[in-house]
């Protein structure tokens, strides 16, 4: 319909046709204007008309949508119990392109949501920052992370030397490159990053997180000169952190990165060297630090306190070390706070080189789910521990704070294809439950190799159950090479130990059942090749081979081959090779051990005494079956 009432000409040529004869053709061009930027609106509309609206062979396009929709869902969902149907249907994308395979098409829509993401973050230079502060690194850096709060910033900071006089706050979705050429040096007491604000109070792991930390330059937290605890990058309650090609130095009393209630976490290629604790209270401080959201106590930059735990955890190709001016770290990385119900899981420590710690260069508490794997320990005081707390301590206590009695069990943990060179107060290796109360349960311990350990044992497992020892290498040990204590259902096999002080492999204080002792090799032993003790049931003893045990034997004090002490019952000591005469027996079954059966082994010239001294009570010397 026209929006202007078109005028009649009259019957006459005078002024008056004139004049509404123009405007009429001006009202006409007016209208079909008006006709057609509606139309062209139309076209653009996306609420024009709704599908209700439309009809189409005598249904609404909406009937016939919804009806189809219907039918293809029945053919998807509505599956043969093969789920091909459904794996079909996963390879179309958000777009509607249909991919080959499933995951080609969920790469196709993470590529698009990554990139879409990088289009949306911000790059940004601090040099025109620090111009505007007067080349005050704090206040630049601080104003540039600040744009954090509203939109995904990258942040470069180019080569040269920053001095940091104050805690800076980083803000979700933030990339921070320093670049190499860069040193940031802390001059103040304090965390030197914080991810939020001290009146943050963020639950589980919606704090600020998708935070990148990289670029290859330099953070010095000036140990050395400002002597008072402080941490590097000090972050709670998020979700995605990487730091990556950084070198951390000359940290006092705190953490080069306290990581508390955090999930999905990377460390790659980072450097720490040099520690110091001038008080002397902070013996135990790691370099990373795996730590749940406990109390103020524990982590003071923000809440809140819930106990959200740090999981999903890798730290990779990194160093741990002294550096020019300080010392090496305590640990490397640790957790030494827990709470009654709640563990750290899914921890992985790969292909890292930790020299010159000062305690144990690893130590796991309540940790589960955990593999430490291809790394090297030079010089280090210990080695590598996973354990429970005390029960009496204030780590079993409940999230309200109350004692609870009990200590949690924890499970699945590997520790393989190490190097450990020089350990110097404790064990190589360590899995250690809690007599009493609770074990570790599934540890495996395999394909290491420890060459000089000069206090302790090489491993020890105790109060654990379900565990393999196998296939590790040990020599110049100062005490037992393998120490089984109070711990049930498994193997220690095909290991192979020479130069040990002590035993060779030693099971001891009873329950140590329905372990196998196999294939061994063991050679220049100070104590027993193999001592079984206590009321250990199912023992089998078999196939291994001994070379000159009891290097240590005295006057007073003997040692043997294989040596069943009182005790043990039920178990076996089969075709075992033992060489040598500086042991007193090659095998020797003590009185009151009982069912043993003994045969096919091989001890003929062994012993200064004698090959062979049974003893025990009720023997079985002949492979036939016992019923």
């Amino acid at each position: 319909m026209a929006r202007y009432p078109y005028r009649k000409a009259g019957n006459a040529w005078d002024r008056i046709f004139r004049n509404n004869y123009n405007q009429n053709l001006s009202d006409i061009e007016s209208d079909i204007r008006d006709s057609n930027t509606a139309l062209d609106t139309h076209k653009k509309a996306k609420t024009a008309h709704t599908s209700e609206q439309i009809d189409h062979g005598g249904f609404s396009v909406a009937n016939r949508i919804k009806n189809l929709y219907a039918r293809f869902a029945n053919l998807v969902l509505n599956h043969d119990g093969t789920s091909i149907k459904e794996l079909i249907d996963i390879r179309v994308a958000m777009d509607a392109t249909i991919h080959p395979t499933a995951k080609d098409r969920l790469d196709y829509d993470f590529n698009k949501v990554d990139q879409a993401i990088k289009d949306a973050t911000v790059l940004i230079s601090l040099k025109p920052y620090l111009r505007k502060h007067d080349g005050d690194f704090t206040k630049a850096m601080q104003d540039v992370l600040d744009q954090g709060k509203t939109a995904p910033v990258w942040v470069v900071v180019p080569p040269g030397s920053y001095v940091q006089n104050g805690t800076i706050r980083i803000y979700r979705n933030t990339r921070l490159t320093i670049q190499a050429g860069a040193t940031i040096k802390r001059n103040f007491v304090g965390s030197m990053f914080v991810n939020g604000d001290a009146s943050d109070s963020f639950t589980g792991y919606n704090g600020h997180g998708n935070i990148v930390i990289e670029g290859g330059g330099a953070i010095d937290s000036a140990g050395a000169d400002i002597k008072k605890q402080c941490s590097v990058f000090s972050f709670a309650h998020a979700d995605g952190i990487v730091i990556r090609d950084l070198t951390i130095t000359d940290v006092c009393g705190g953490h080069a990165f306290d990581c508390a209630g955090n999930q999905n976490v990377l460390i790659d290629n980072v450097k720490f060297k040099g520690f110091a604790d001038y008080v002397g209270d902070r013996w135990f401080s790691e370099a990373i630090q795996i730590d749940l959201m406990r109390a103020a106590s524990n982590f003071g930059a923000f809440g809140a306190y819930d106990n959200t735990v740090t999981r999903n955890i890798i730290v990779q190709n990194c160093y741990f070390g002294k550096s020019t001016k300080l010392g090496g770290w305590p640990r490397a990385l640790g957790s030494h706070t827990s709470t009654d119900g709640f563990h750290y899981s899914v921890i992985r420590f790969l292909n890292n080189t930790v020299e010159d710690s000062t305690e144990w260069a690893i130590s796991g508490n309540k940790w589960q789910d955990v593999l430490i794997s291809g790394n090297k320990f030079n010089n280090c005081a210990s080695g590598v521990r996973t354990l429970l707390p005390t029960v009496d301590s204030v780590y079993t206590r409940d999230a309200d704070g109350n004692p609870t009695g009990r200590v949690n069990k924890v499970k699945h943990q590997i520790i393989s294809e190490n190097i450990f060179t020089n350990i110097k107060v404790n064990h190589a290796i360590q899995a250690y439950g809690r007599k009493g109360y609770q074990t570790i349960d599934d540890v495996s311990i395999f394909g290491n190799v420890i060459d000089g350990v000069t206090a302790r044992h090489g491993i020890h497992v105790s109060d654990v159950r379900n565990f393999v020892v196998d296939d590790n290498i040990l020599e110049n040990v100062a005490h037992h090479a393998i120490l089984i204590t109070r711990s049930s259902y498994g193997s220690v096999s095909s290991n192979t130990a020479r130069s040990i002080k002590g035993n060779g492999v030693r099971l001891e204080e009873g329950t140590c059942n329905n372990v196998t002792v196999a294939h061994n090799a063991l050679e220049n032993i100070g104590y027993s090749g193999i001592s079984v003790s206590g009321v250990s049931k199912r023992v089998q003893v078999s196939t291994n081979t001994i070379l000159n045990a009891g290097t240590r034997t005295t006057a007073t004090s003997g040692y043997d081959g294989i040596i069943f002490m009182e005790g043990v019952t039920r178990s076996k000591c089969v075709f075992n090779d033992i060489t040598g005469t500086t042991m007193r027996y090659g095998i020797y079954l003590s009185g009151a051990c009982s069912y043993i059966q003994h045969f096919g082994n091989y001890t003929k010239g062994a012993g200064s005494v004698a090959s062979y001294n049974d003893k025990s009570d009720y023997p079985i010397t002949s492979p036939n079956n016992v019923v």
